[in-house]
């Protein structure tokens, strides 16, 4: 038998999947990564414990198989984007990795703005300048951690750090440098115009290769440790939302919505589309040819994880679903606004925080939950608009990640958005998505599997309800007609 290994590093865990060729699961395992949060703002975690993590997570999927490693022919990683570690010409880590969800490099980002116009840094990019990008993160290092900034041989994303683990060899891809802020989105390549205006070496840059491209055997030493064929071969992998995306079979006319920590709305285009209006971000796809305009909501799973965590402690999320399934469309006028890192797209509102409206005596704790789980969708739905009024056609969503788990979450999601949804078998597609790109690495696969791969299993499918989509209509628009104004008093 042959298999392929995917892992997925993503923001709070690890997984690790074994799968044939075909796309049937034969084993997986999860384990979770801390984030450490030692002051407001800053957010980081230890490269190290994402080695040691990904290592174990791999034994318990080969075990949980029930297969030699041996059969392993390839793999590849789907990582979570923009989060970075500095390290020396050894590899090894310099400090902490500093997370995608820090926002300490605020002023560095307003520095960027006073040397390149929001237009101008969109035209180049695809997005804007916000402190969750890495070029912001690099200045913040160079202002306040010069020694280390000067010892860092390169800067490496998570994806790049354990392809370097298990190839020895330091690349990113496309869709990795395009979380950077200094990869040129038409041009597919490391903007000599942005790496010269900052005075970024472009030395510390590793080499961007195309996603899916072999990097020869995995090195002996971690075949060994891991029960892994020595001949494996370890191939260019992407951003996790991409590899998500691609392993959940995106086309056009499909969108497809991650419930994860963050939720990213995404849309495939065969050219480099830049919305004049700089609402949703624009990123290479993981296809050769193809880009992805990918909305934001920074804090999806991420704020129902919050809300059960302050408000709801020991509660389980399926009973979370229940309490929130006694509430009714519109949680009792209760609406959430998941900005708890700042607001996404199509806001771009780092001074925005989250909050809860319209509590009264009359609320209930289903309402509360109810309310976290609609005003993450009308953020949702608020993407899906501006989409659409750049051309593209949405007749369908696809949804995966952890809250794709919720029937309900998935029913308010088709409601709020009058379209049918989908939820894939497997909610933890990134892994897929991996293998697909190990297959093509290895030559098991074709680029053809990439413009159409393909799993095997059930999915759920859900139908908008007339009723409910009249209702969230008048809903919806109340809801955003106070956000502007909350957004207003800031």
């Amino acid at each position: 038998m042959k298999t392929l290994l995917g892992i997925d590093l993503g923001t709070t865990g690890c997984k690790a999947a074994i799968c044939s060729p075909k796309g049937n699961l034969l084993g997986e395992s999860y384990l979770e990564i801390p984030l450490i949060k030692p002051a407001p703002g800053v957010v980081e975690q230890n490269a190290a414990q994402w080695w040691t993590l990904t290592q174990e997570a791999i034994r318990r999927a080969v075990w949980d198989a029930g297969l030699d490693g041996g059969t392993v022919q390839a793999l590849s990683v789907s990582s979570q984007g923009i989060s970075f570690v500095p390290v020396d010409k050894k590899g090894c880590p310099l400090g902490n990795t500093i997370n995608w969800l820090d926002t300490r490099a605020t002023a560095e980002a307003e520095t960027i703005l006073r040397r390149y116009s929001e237009a101008d840094l969109f035209n180049l990019t695809g997005k804007r300048a916000n402190a969750a990008y890495v070029l912001p993160k690099l200045l913040w290092l160079r202002n306040h951690q010069r020694d280390l900034y000067r010892r860092t041989h390169k800067f490496l994303t998570a994806h790049d750090y354990l392809l370097y683990k298990f190839s020895g060899q330091l690349v990113t891809d496309h869709t990795m440098a395009s979380g950077t802020l200094l990869h040129d989105v038409t041009g597919m390549g490391w903007s000599a115009e942005l790496v010269e205006a900052f005075d970024i070496a472009g030395e510390q840059l590793p080499e961007i290769v195309k996603s899916g491209t072999s990097l020869g055997a995995i090195r002996p030493e971690v075949a060994k440790a891991l029960g892994l064929n020595e001949r494996a071969i370890v191939a260019v992998g992407g951003q996790d939302q991409k590899c998500a995306a691609l392993g959940a079979q995106i086309r056009p006319g499909v969108a497809t919505v991650s419930l994860g920590t963050a939720s990213a709305i995404s849309c495939l285009v065969d050219h480099p589309l830049l919305d004049p209006e700089r609402r949703i971000p624009l990123f290479p796809f993981v296809v050769p040819d193809t880009w992805d305009l990918e909305g934001v909501v920074g804090t999806a799973g991420g704020a129902l994880r919050w809300m059960r965590e302050t408000l709801f402690r020991n509660t389980a999320y399926k009973t979370l679903d229940e309490m929130a399934a006694d509430s009714f469309p519109g949680s009792n006028g209760v609406y959430f606004y998941p900005h708890l890192s700042g607001a996404g797209s199509p806001h771009w509102r780092a001074d925005v925080l989250g909050a809860f409206f319209g509590l009264t005596l009359a609320a209930g704790p289903g309402d509360v939950v109810r309310s976290v789980l609609e005003g993450v969708t009308f953020q949702i739905r608020a993407n899906l608009e501006v989409l659409e009024s750049l051309g593209i056609t949405i007749e369908k969503l696809i949804l995966f990640g952890g809250g794709a788990q919720s029937s309900l979450w998935s029913q308010i999601i088709s409601d709020v958005t009058g379209r049918p949804v989908e939820v894939m078998e497997s909610v933890d597609v990134a892994t897929w998505g991996a293998c697909i790109l190990a297959g093509t690495g290895a030559r098991l696969l074709t680029e053809g599997d990439l413009e159409q791969p393909t799993t095997k299993g059930k999915q759920s499918h859900f139908s908008s309800r007339s009723e409910c989509v009249r209702r969230y209509e008048e809903i919806y628009h109340r809801y955003r007609t106070q956000e502007e104004k909350l957004m207003l008093e800031r």
